[in-house]
């Protein structure tokens, strides 16, 4: 028997056959452009482990060789050595993971580790969002896609980077996954003891809490109290434990944290400023824009708003358009939906605040509020199109809003969140700046930039500025001393800053006796609150051998290198040459 598309048979049953195969065609489309996707993703991350894909990064492999070590970063007995310890200003669980697994695999290099493990939490998040979405869905394209684009949400700089915000996307998933599973002995249970490890994790992400509370209050009042009494039992257990066992631990990760934040936030310009708001509107789609940041504040919001648009224009189309039909029809779009729907609008609200920090370009937006906008969108966009109780000229506008969900999204996705790879003449940068701090150990004690940190965590030597000591300096710690719940929330504080700032001040009196063999400094950091200016050094005898701007794949850092110029020869010529 011939298949007869002109037969009087209706195809547009149940959604209609030819949209089904239309759709599923296009799945596997995607599947093919992802699976290249991916390849360049772990190309660009796994050529070059020693270089850091982020300022911060090595921070998190400090932590990690930290925990190695056996050493408590969190105990007072911190305070009583000669050097400060390792600062870490966000939860430790990947790095207790990463040691973990390191205990597992000693033979595995740490650095790649770190990037492996990143690796499989894309991974992960990806494939329960998928898992999701599949469940929902009647084709393989709500899949596909949101397949795709989760692994979009994790990005930070070029994808896969060796901090939290990996392992937090994917128990942020996780909580959506358990909450989806029809059968499940204890959920609330489950899932108060995800959010309570997303504190742990990366401090943001515990938003979700008040997203299951009011999901739950909605839904079903016994789980709510259910989730409520396990969340606060766990999370005051938890901080009982940790402030018994890691006194110093919440001064970094609350108190040193705000120290950031607020100054960061505080410096925040009125809506709209540093940047005209006609070109705002106009250059939605300049790449250019990226370059032109304000520092901080509304107007960083605002750009980084722009951008987000720019790329997921259609998805969030796609997602008004599923709630205006489950208004309508006063009927949830899918399982569980209304849960994705309470949690877009918590994360955008938080991100009213969080969305001012100059942390990393659209990294906030995308880890908090993306997966479920992402979820939701996709499936509730393929059942508009193949839902059979909508007019025609319904069906056929939500299948057009859903192919350019797909192609669009595709597009925009890998025009302003490509990955990067470190050409040849980068990589010859990074080696000149390794040649060196190799020569000049050899000559004694190298005060180290956290862009160059890995070198010094690589071959065992002391680093302090890893990348999140920046909170601590003497305006800080003012404001501690003034602050009486300060010093009665963060007993130790005071001690920790006063370590680091007469530290500091034992740095420059071994400039000044010219102990270093080499200092290295960012071109920016003329501030007081920083270590040294070139005035400084200049006047203690040190002359600038290099100037080398790194390549991290989303910023550049210029990195200078001083030697003292009484002590013979340069490590190497002025050139760099090795």
């Amino acid at each position: 028997m011939r298949f007869n598309f002109r037969s009087e048979r209706n195809y547009d049953t149940a959604g209609g056959l030819r949209r089904r195969l239309v759709f599923n065609i296009i799945a596997f489309a995607v599947m093919f452009y992802t699976f290249f996707f991916l390849v360049g993703m772990c190309r660009a991350a796994f050529s070059g482990a020693d270089i850091p894909n982020e300022y911060r990064e090595p921070a998190n492999f400090d932590l990690t060789l930290t925990f190695i070590k056996g050493i408590n970063p969190y105990s007072t007995e911190v305070l009583e050595g000669d050097v400060p310890g390792c600062v870490f200003q966000y939860g430790p669980a990947f790095s207790l993971l990463a040691a973990g697994v390191h205990f597992i695999l000693p033979f595995v290099d740490i650095f790649v580790l770190h990037y492996i493990i990143a690796l499989i939490c894309i991974l992960a998040a990806a494939v329960m969002a998928a898992v999701i979405a599949h469940e929902n869905s009647e084709t393989l394209l709500p899949a596909s896609c949101v397949f795709l684009f989760t692994i979009a949400c994790t990005w930070r700089y070029g994808y896969i980077n060796a901090v939290p915000d990996t392992l937090g996307v994917t128990i942020l998933v996780l909580v959506f996954f358990v909450e989806t599973r029809r059968r499940i002995p204890g959920r609330e249970y489950i899932e108060a003891a995800l959010a309570v490890l997303l504190l742990y994790t990366k401090q943001y992400f515990v938003i979700i809490a008040f997203s299951l509370f009011v999901y739950k209050l909605i839904t079903d009042a016994r789980a709510c109290i259910r989730l409520s009494v396990a969340g606060m039992a766990l999370l005051a257990l938890s901080v009982a434990v940790i402030n018994r066992t890691c006194p110093l631990y919440f001064t970094y990760t609350l108190l040193i944290v705000h120290g950031v934040s607020g100054q960061s936030v505080a410096q925040s310009h009125p809506l709209f400023s540093n940047i005209n708001l006609m070109h705002l509107v106009s250059s939605v789609y300049s790449e250019a824009a990226v370059t032109e940041l304000p520092p901080t504040g509304w107007a960083f919001e605002a750009l980084q708003l722009r951008s987000l648009i720019s790329i997921f224009l259609f998805v969030f189309a796609g997602m008004l358009a599923g709630i205006i039909k489950a208004f309508i029809q006063r009927t949830p779009s899918f399982a569980c939906s209304r849960l994705f729907v309470i949690h877009s609008a918590t994360a955008f609200a938080a991100l009213l605040f969080l969305g001012q920090n100059d942390g990393a370009w659209l990294s906030y937006y995308l880890e908090l509020l993306m997966p479920p906008v992402v979820i939701y969108s996709f499936i509730s966009a393929e059942k508009n199109a193949l839902d059979d109780n909508m007019a025609k000229t319904a069906k056929l506008a939500s299948s057009v809003l859903l192919m350019f969900m797909v192609m669009y999204t595709t597009y925009r996705m890998d025009a302003r969140l490509g990955y990067f790879e470190k050409s040849s003449e980068a990589r010859a940068v990074w080696d000149k700046g390794y040649a060196y701090c190799e020569a000049s150990a050899k000559k004694g004690e190298i005060l180290y930039r956290a862009p160059m940190g890995l070198n010094a965590l690589a071959a065992g030597r002391y680093l302090y500025d890893n990348g999140h000591e920046m909170a601590i300096h003497q305006r800080f710690l003012d404001e501690y001393n003034n602050t009486k719940a300060y010093q009665w929330l963060f007993p130790y504080a005071g001690r920790l800053m006063k370590q680091h700032i007469d530290y500091r001040e034992k740095m420059r009196d071994k400039i000044a006796g010219r102990e270093y063999s080499l200092v290295m400094k960012t071109a920016t950091d003329e501030d007081a609150e920083e270590f040294v200016s070139r005035g400084f050094l200049e006047e203690h005898g040190y002359v600038k051998m290099d100037s080398l701007n790194l390549d991290m794949g989303w910023a550049f850092y210029e990195v200078e290198f001083w030697v003292p110029a009484d002590k013979g020869e340069l490590p190497l010529e002025a050139t760099g040459t090795v």
